[in-house]
């Protein structure tokens, strides 16, 4: 497999929450049917995956013992190439979000 087209099939990267924090969108260029975004400050993680409506996810709080939840608004949008990390999680100034889009 050639690095251009492991490319075209995921996509890594960083968001740094501005101040004042509000939700952050982040251009793929295609549609992943997996996304995966820890926000490394307050080590909660959030989880969609294809089918799951817009805004939702998955959610994994930092507990000694590890609960899911479902977020059913400000969670995570996939629309048009382009994955929105919504007020839940971008949700302090500063904050660090890592994410993970599968194609």
């Amino acid at each position: 497999m050639s690095k251009e087209y492991a490319d075209q099939m995921h996509a890594v990267g960083t968001i740094t929450v501005p101040n004042p924090a509000a939700a952050q969108s982040v251009t793929l260029g295609f549609n992943p049917r997996y996304v995966k975004a820890i926000n490394v400050n307050n080590l909660k993680m959030y989880e969609w995956f294809y089918g799951m409506s817009a805004g939702t996810s998955l959610d994994t709080a930092n507990h000694a013992d590890t609960q899911i939840s479902v977020n059913v608004a400000d969670g995570i949008t996939v629309s048009g190439g382009v994955v929105t990390f919504g007020a839940d999680i971008c949700d302090t100034a500063a904050d660090v979000v890592r994410y993970l889009c599968i194609r």
